[in-house]
């Protein structure tokens, strides 16, 4: 048997600022733009790519709107342009810009692209899906091997779908709808919309297949999805042999940033085996200043507030399975997949009080530690009968899922006089709210 291992290994180089005082917009960098053809319209579902400046290393990309319009957000600083590609178009660049300390968010010229000749000496014809499908009962987004993969999450990618929406609180709307339903492999998720952003987040852009949007869910889908249906499609390698790839990544700005991800899979004869692990670290600090103002003439008291708010993230992802084809068209099943994800905030609070502005009356200093862990562990059984080319099956599912997520908050508030001595007795607060949640369904 013939064997064949493909080992990738992607190594981003880390980025320095300069000075450890650097302003956290730096790693928050934003450019936007237009394109648009030479009689001025816009240009809707056009490639664009965020390359070095200096080599054309391929660092994001993005898709036009309907009115034309892209947005690329968390550039680090440097030199960059922008390349703008849709079929039957010239290739267009933009002139290099950089992305500064003083220059986070930058604007790119309009990009006109021009029409390209037509050459009929010879003709290759190339099996490639498009990036976009519009089917008839939804929209689907091809990822895999597209410029949407590299350096994207899942969570970044969706931001670039075709009619989707995230608020500031990473809420998923379809086409202006909220309470959409995020499926991963056609199973449901049943996490909270932060529980759900953070696993996205943490999903390498190159380990999907495909994003499915279905703006009206057909009675296959029950009522889950009565504002829309996502459903993100996961990579199964289904060659003959051994591949896999490893993916490294890693930056620097305020604090440190690491990702690792590895995939592998196996096919031998009727069986495919495959699996994959996400880790990652994060740290990002924030920082709060609030003055307000409380009463009216002698009764007015004067509140000014800085806090300072460091937060570490963590993710351990995971998924491997089985597949056995009983006949070209008839394949049993196993997946496993679950992750383990935490949070950190180490929040220092401190109100100065006084009932004439600038004058300090008291202090509150409030020291905050919250820990937050998200466990799932998911296991699943699958049979599936392919019908016809167009897509059509019959198949049963049986899955369980398990989530065990726990919430640890404690605040330390501490009340001092003008002079350094102390006001009143500190005030202590704990809270703690574990949650259980068992989960088991069958679908045919």
């Amino acid at each position: 048997m013939k064997k064949l291992f493909t080992l990738t290994i992607l190594l981003l180089s880390a980025i320095f600022w300069g000075e450890e005082k650097l302003s956290a917009q730096i790693k928050n960098g934003q450019i936007s733009g237009f394109v648009v053809d030479q009689q001025q319209k816009p240009l809707d579902y056009a490639t664009i790519t965020l390359l070095k400046a200096k080599d054309s290393t391929l660092i994001k990309g993005a898709l036009t709107d309907d009115k034309g319009g892209y947005k690329i957000s968390n550039i680090p600083a440097g030199s960059y342009l922008v390349a703008a590609s849709v079929i039957n178009y010239k290739k267009a660049f933009s002139k290099p810009f950089t992305i500064s300390e003083s220059n986070a968010v930058f604007t790119i010229e309009k990009l006109v692209m021009m029409v390209a000749a037509q050459q009929l000496k010879g003709v290759s014809i190339v099996a490639q899906k498009p990036l976009i499908e519009h089917q008839i009962d939804k929209t689907v987004l091809n990822v895999a091997n597209s410029v949407l993969a590299a350096g994207n999450s899942a969570l970044e990618i969706l931001q670039r779908a075709p009619g989707v929406t995230l608020d500031k609180d990473d809420n998923i709307s379809l086409k202006g709808k909220q309470g959409v339903t995020v499926m991963i492999d056609g199973k449901l998720t049943y996490l909270s919309s932060a529980q759900l952003a953070t696993l996205l987040r943490s999903t390498d852009g190159n380990s999907i297949q495909s994003i499915e949007l279905i703006t009206n869910p057909s009675a296959k889908y029950d009522a889950a999805g009565n504002s829309g249906i996502i459903n993100i499609k996961m990579k199964k390698n289904r060659a003959s042999g051994t591949n896999g790839s490893l993916i490294l990544a890693g930056g620097y700005g305020a604090y440190p940033r690491t990702s690792e991800s590895l995939t592998l899979n196996h096919k031998e004869g009727k069986f495919n085996f495959f699996g994959s692990y996400n880790h990652g670290d994060r740290q990002q600090r924030n920082d709060l200043n609030i003055d307000r103002v409380v009463g009216s003439g002698n009764n007015t008291t004067f509140f000014n507030q800085k806090t300072f708010m460091p937060q570490t993230n963590y993710y351990n992802n995971y998924r491997f399975g089985t597949d056995y084809d009983i006949t070209k068209k008839h394949t049993i099943g196993f997946v496993v997949n679950g992750y383990f994800n935490g949070e950190q905030d180490n929040n220092v609070a401190n109100t100065l009080i006084g009932v004439r502005q600038g004058v300090t009356d008291s202090l509150q200093k409030t020291y905050s530690d919250l820990h937050q862990t998200f466990r799932n562990f998911a296991f699943n059984l699958n049979d599936r009968l392919q019908l016809d080319t167009s897509g059509q099956e019959l198949a049963i599912d049986l899955d369980y899922s398990k989530f065990n997520n726990n919430n640890i908050a404690q605040y330390n508030t501490d009340f001092f006089l003008s002079d350094g001595n102390t006001q009143r007795t500190p005030l202590l607060l704990r809270n703690q709210t574990p949650s259980v949640i068992s989960i088991k369904t069958g679908k045919a």
